[in-house]
């Protein structure tokens, strides 16, 4: 298979002044060249016990040296001078980045990654390490580097398209992912096109975040609110361009990764799709020229358990799967909690403390705070500090809701009662993706979600079966399924029969779909202090 990586005008200007950058260095002498490679390596590399060099770039008729430098290159400069991952590195991801199955470079070694963070030191666009990043040997994180602003400002404008593009010949391994379909679902986004308004306007976003976002000292908040966008913007650009690379290289088909990651997401599939904004994907993406319309279940989670309920116990009767069914299981939840109906804003809330409530690793709240979850739940909507809001929503704010509902369940559904706590008391041992701080390597975890998710996927996969023979493109987010206009009825009916065949139930299944000219304000640039002083 050959995929295309396809790199914005600045790293394509960038890479030209690295080919200027290989000139200069043939016109110096050996003992030279060495001096300069020892001197950075130590400033870039501080626990480095080789020197790292670009001897091998100096060497004509070596095309292939050359070549593995420039596919690192790309890859390190679309990951690691993009806004959102300005300045980061980590060559284990790298390693899983590039080439993943090359016919042609199987052992690639990470020697190319330092290659190229070493010319990018040579050029002046990287002055050193950062001295508040705390680097971990055995983590596989590498290092934040300092930048030269200034320098890199004056390359111009990333939005517009580079020509410095590269087809690689990837051999991938598809197998393992039979049932998720995997090479249609690649087919289907390697065909998707993009609204050509919202494109033109996804590229403007990018540049003015370029400028605003790597020039300008940022809260927390205010970063996650230009950046949310920012990785919509940039996937659709990928997509309009054809960036195949992109597209593959967020499939969890690489053999290095495959089996933890799909252990800790109990067997889900992921694409370049998946963090993409929802009301992005079905606003802008296209299908034969066709809106994209996703097909899922209402209340996907809080539904899996209660189908979990009724396999341990088939002839029970319970209210909380009688309203998933219904479709109004979050409207139920949030009146028990508030005694009235409840806002759009406030069933988000309500959503997210759900999920808290079937997720965490703490014994159920066992005394009523006086104060009325209603007042926890006004000061949440009200508050604007990104990290008291978060403090909130799992402190006072999730502790009452918490008796509430698991109150409610202990009086009148005791075996889903029984279930829940059971998952939330009998903690599993699992390895954190990342060490923490102070180097914990493991974590108590909850198996609930592992258990819901995995009769999620299941399901998933039985329609995907179902489906294939009669609907040629589709692509999976989780619990849903996405296609085109003129198949999303199609694709809703196979669900409503699997779901009857496999659990006997009748989920609720709605479409969902927006308007291209409905999104187009949401990649107008506003300044992030600017929308806070609004809200």
């Amino acid at each position: 298979m050959t995929v295309n990586i396809v790199v914005n005008g600045r790293i394509e200007r960038l890479y030209k002044e690295y080919i200027t950058l290989i000139d200069e260095l043939k016109a110096k002498t050996k003992e030279e060249r060495l001096q300069l490679y020892d001197g950075m390596t130590k400033t870039l590399f501080p626990h480095a016990t080789k020197m790292v060099d670009l001897e091998d770039q100096l060497i004509e008729g070596r095309k292939d040296y050359q070549r593995k430098f420039k596919e690192w290159f790309l890859v390190i400069c679309k990951w690691s001078f993009c806004g959102a991952n300005f300045g980061e590195t980590c060559f284990e991801l790298f390693k899983k980045e590039i080439v993943k199955k090359s016919k042609t470079d199987k052992r690639s070694s990470k020697i190319y990654a330092h290659k190229v963070i070493l010319a990018l030191g040579l050029m002046g666009y990287l002055e050193g390490v950062k001295e508040n990043y705390s680097h971990s040997k055995d983590s596989g994180h590498g290092y934040n580097y300092k930048v030269d602003m200034f320098k890199w400002f004056q390359l111009g404008n990333s939005a517009s398209k580079g020509n410095c593009s590269m087809s690689l010949d990837i051999e991938v391994d598809w197998s393992g992912y039979e049932d998720w379909y995997g090479e249609t679902q690649y087919e289907t986004i390697t065909s998707m096109s993009v609204d050509p308004k919202i494109y033109e306007q996804a590229k403007s976003y990018l540049e003015k975040f370029d400028e605003y976002f790597l020039s300008t000292s940022l809260a927390a908040d205010e970063k996650k609110h230009l950046t949310d966008k920012w990785f919509a913007a940039r996937s659709l650009i990928a997509i309009a361009e054809h960036d195949t690379y992109h597209m593959l290289r967020h499939s969890d088909d690489s053999e290095d990764n495959n089996e933890e990651k799909m252990i800790h997401n109990a067997g889900r599939y992921y694409t370049c799709l998946t963090n993409m904004r929802g009301d992005v994907r079905r606003g802008a993406l296209r299908i034969d020229g066709e809106q994209v319309v996703e097909v899922d279940v209402s209340a996907a989670q809080p539904t899996m358990l209660g189908l979990l309920l009724r396999d341990r116990y088939p002839d029970i009767k319970s209210a909380w799967l009688a309203h998933c069914e219904k479709g109004d299981f979050y409207e139920w939840i949030g009146r028990m909690a508030i005694g009235r109906g409840i806002t759009k804003v406030e069933r988000q809330v309500i959503k997210l403390l759900v999920m808290r409530l079937l997720y965490t690793a703490v014994k159920p709240t066992e005394k009523q705070d006086e104060t009325p979850f209603w007042w926890y739940l006004k000061t949440y909507l009200k508050e604007t500090d990104a990290s008291k809001k978060e403090h909130l929503a799992t402190g006072k704010l999730f502790k009452s809701f918490d008796f509430i509902v698991m109150s409610y369940l202990k009086a009148e559904e005791p075996k889903l009662y029984e279930l829940v706590y059971e998952h939330r008391t009998n903690l599993k041992e699992v390895k954190r993706r990342k060490p923490t701080a102070k180097g914990k390597t493991t974590k108590k975890r909850n198996n609930l979600s592992i258990s819901m998710t995995e009769m999620e996927v299941r399901y998933i996969k039985a329609c995907l079966k179902a489906i294939a023979p009669n609907v040629h493109y589709f692509y999976t987010i989780h619990d849903c399924i996405g296609c085109k206009a003129s198949d999303a009825e199609k694709v809703k009916q196979t669900m409503l029969s699997v779901a009857k065949e496999m659990f006997n139930a009748n989920l609720n299944i709605k479409l969902e779909c927006r308007t291209g000219e409905s999104i187009m304000d949401d990649f107008k640039f506003i300044p992030a202090e600017v929308v806070m002083k609004k809200v």
